[in-house]
């Protein structure tokens, strides 16, 4: 069960909170967008504080430009030296009256010397304890993991999972937010939105982790079967899944538009105005989703209970073995037909 609610550790109402610094480091797209909703009611709690969001090298792109922050900071936490050089730099600025550190399943122990080193007067996260580590932020507010308590050994516990979106909100919630603000939680570039055509379908086949792709023979009985039902079939792929669409497209033996080397904010422009989005549990995934495409997600191993997309239409199938080879094309040709059918996920 959900652990019970935090009590506020910064005061909403005190006049002194001018500056806000939100640390989310990591390079996962995925988990940044996961932590949008917290972000964005921060800012609207705040609306007078200067909002200062730090990122990855990876994700700079993703947020550059987007309404939840006055500023983005960009740094390497890949390792030590490039966390304590970020750190070296901050030390000349403006102190910040608060810090939160976000972290899902895993703890960054660079990415926590950078919130030590921001100085900020208060530095609020999650119990370092839940992840077997020490406090290397220095918590002036230590806020309790919600869901299930670690068992021994430091597995996760048992239990109904939280989606790590509302992870992301007990934090905003320990610092007097937490309102879950309505969608879409991703806004794409209106110049952009003018290159990207209208109502068409994206297939994308691939995955980072390849223990996260769905075979690739039916994703091209999806895309077969859309392509026939009339829908404009575009297939997408990443730089760290080069092949997957090949492989797709040779199982359908039909030629398709291949969308390749996109940026993140086209990407989001394509989306905005997609009429389905279908594919594996990756970043693009959750990009869709939180553009307000209407979003299919294939899932094995990972629960989307806990981690689908945030958005307004979104679907995911899964086996109950949570085996992606369990999946059936005609489960997940289901789900998009459902979408592409509902009136209120219509985009437009």
């Amino acid at each position: 069960m959900p652990s019970a609610e935090p009590t506020p550790s910064v005061d909403p109402t005190r006049s002194e909170i001018r500056t806000i610094h939100l640390y989310r480091p990591q390079n996962q797209l995925g988990d940044l967008l996961l932590n949008v909703p917290a972000i964005r009611s921060i800012r609207e709690r705040f609306s007078g504080a200067r909002l200062v969001l730090v990122v990855g090298r990876q994700n700079a792109a993703a947020v550059l430009d987007q309404p939840w922050a006055d500023e983005v900071r960009v740094v390497e936490t890949r390792n030590f030296f490039g966390a304590a050089g970020a750190g070296i730099r901050g030390l000349g600025g403006p102190r910040p009256d608060l810090a939160v550190y976000f972290t899902t399943v895993s703890y960054s122990r660079s990415a926590a010397m950078l919130v030590r080193w921001s100085r900020a007067r208060e530095r609020v996260g999650f119990d370092p304890a839940w992840y077997r580590e020490r406090d290397r932020v220095g918590l002036t507010g230590r806020v309790g993991y919600p869901g299930a308590p670690r068992r021994e050994g430091g597995a996760p516990g048992q239990g109904a999972p939280l989606h790590q979106s509302d992870v992301s909100l007990a934090l905003a919630r320990a610092v007097g937010a937490g309102a879950r603000p309505a969608p879409p939680y991703y806004v794409a570039d209106p110049q952009l939105l003018a290159r990207a055509p209208e109502g068409a379908v994206y297939i994308h086949p691939g995955a980072g982790k390849h223990k996260n792709r769905w075979p690739a023979d039916r994703f091209a009985a999806v895309a077969y079967e859309l392509t026939r039902r009339g829908h404009f079939v575009w297939w997408v792929e990443g730089p760290q899944d080069e092949g997957t669409v090949d492989a797709a497209a040779d199982a359908l033996r039909m030629k398709l538009p291949v969308v390749r080397g996109e940026s993140i904010p086209m990407l989001a422009a394509r989306f905005t105005r997609a009429a389905l989005y279908v594919g594996n549990d990756t970043g693009p995934l959750h990009l869709a989703g939180a553009t307000g495409c209407p979003t299919v997600g294939v899932y094995g191993w990972t629960d989307p209970a806990e981690w689908r997309p945030v958005g307004r239409c979104v679907r995911s199938v899964r086996a109950a073995d949570g085996a992606l080879t369990s999946v059936e094309s005609r489960e997940v040709l289901a789900a998009a037909i459902s979408l592409l059918t509902e009136e209120r996920c219509a985009v437009g």
